[in-house]
């Protein structure tokens, strides 16, 4: 039951944007919602930068798909954090991404 839960989300999100990918990527650990631009920054060596609406809109809808857990505290001080179902996800877009990655270095195009 859990692994057609999982797939439906899989199949939901794949091909991932960039945007959702970051943005599960950079909650793997518990963040505060003020420090995600900068977690996304170090990600990506400030190679890449999400608009805060952008980021904002991910975090809604992957917090609603329950690929992500929001908790606010008494100072209304929002923290991240990926679920099990993220997991699942992100690691199926890895295995994709890692994919496509073979398929530039066997053309020699890297």
């Amino acid at each position: 039951m859990a692994e057609q839960f999982y797939q439906r989300l899989i199949d939901k999100y794949e091909p991932m944007t960039e945007a959702a990918f970051l943005t599960l990527m950079s909650v793997r650990q518990p963040v505060k919602s003020g420090d995600l631009p900068e977690k996304i920054a170090t990600l990506t060596h400030g190679q890449l930068q999400l608009g805060l609406g952008t980021l904002f809109t991910n975090l809604h809808a992957m917090t609603h798909d329950y690929l992500i857990t929001e908790h606010v505290d008494a100072d209304d001080q929002h923290t991240y954090e990926i679920t099990g179902s993220g997991e699942a996800v992100l690691a199926a877009e890895c295995r994709r991404l890692a994919l496509l990655h073979q398929i530039c270095t066997d053309e020699q195009v890297l």
